[in-house]
């Protein structure tokens, strides 16, 4: 296709080649959850390396044209070890600054600026430092581009790590849902709805869930108001 034939394409025609030229993007990066745990994911960097030449030769430009911080908490984290061969336990706790931004993505016809399709997407970002908010951008930027462009990460099942020898893992070192996430979900699941949600997760009550778990549904929760606006 040539450049001129290219500049002729209406904004929904170049996504629809972007995404039959990219492709399958592999998880290339190794996320360490602690010592004993870690899974694979896609960087930002391996998506912008596929995407934005792709990007480029078709067209079109793409950027967060707007962000809003919807929800923010410091979360207490115990992680406990027990010695197996003293029985002596060691429990420390860490203060972490959860964020959640949500995200406006703008993807825009270079040859007819005003023609343009948005996605809305949420970002999750905890750090025990000041990185979280980068950490929720970064991880909204990158999914923008992966849902827009329906981008297959293929099927690489994360790994189930090993305890380290002599130690036990306590249930505490999870990260639990928020008290602001708690609210949310109050709101949208009551009476049987509440119930199917505890017994699909296998849980006693919704304060049990786990914070990754609640910023999904949340997530899910979010896109479908801004459908129904």
């Amino acid at each position: 296709m040539t450049e001129e034939q290219i500049k002729g394409l209406n904004i929904y025609e170049k996504l629809s080649l972007i995404t039959d030229e990219i492709g399958i993007i592999e998880k290339n990066l190794n996320v360490q959850v602690n010592k004993n745990a870690s899974y694979k994911a896609v960087s930002e960097r391996d998506v912008l390396d596929n995407v934005k030449p792709i990007e480029k030769k078709y067209r079109v430009y793409s950027y967060p044209a707007k962000r809003e911080i919807i929800d923010k908490d410091v979360l207490v984290k115990e992680t406990e070890f027990t010695d197996s061969r003293t029985d002596n336990t060691t429990v420390t706790r860490t203060n972490s600054l959860f964020m959640r931004i949500e995200t406006t993505y703008r993807f825009v016809n270079i040859d007819k600026p005003d023609e343009y399709i948005e996605t809305t997407v949420y970002g999750d970002g905890v750090d025990t430092g000041d990185k979280a908010p980068g950490k929720a951008m970064t991880y909204a930027d990158k999914y923008a581009l992966m849902k827009a462009y329906k981008l297959s990460t293929g099927d690489d099942p994360d790994k189930d790590p090993s305890p380290e020898n002599g130690y036990k893992k306590s249930q505490k070192e999870e990260v639990k849902i928020t008290p602001k996430q708690l609210e949310i979900l109050n709101k949208y699941y009551k009476d049987d709805n509440l119930t199917k949600l505890l017994e699909t997760n296998k849980l006693e009550k919704l304060e049990d869930m786990p914070l990754e778990k609640a910023s999904k549904l949340i997530s899910a929760i979010m896109s479908k108001k801004k459908e129904e606006e």
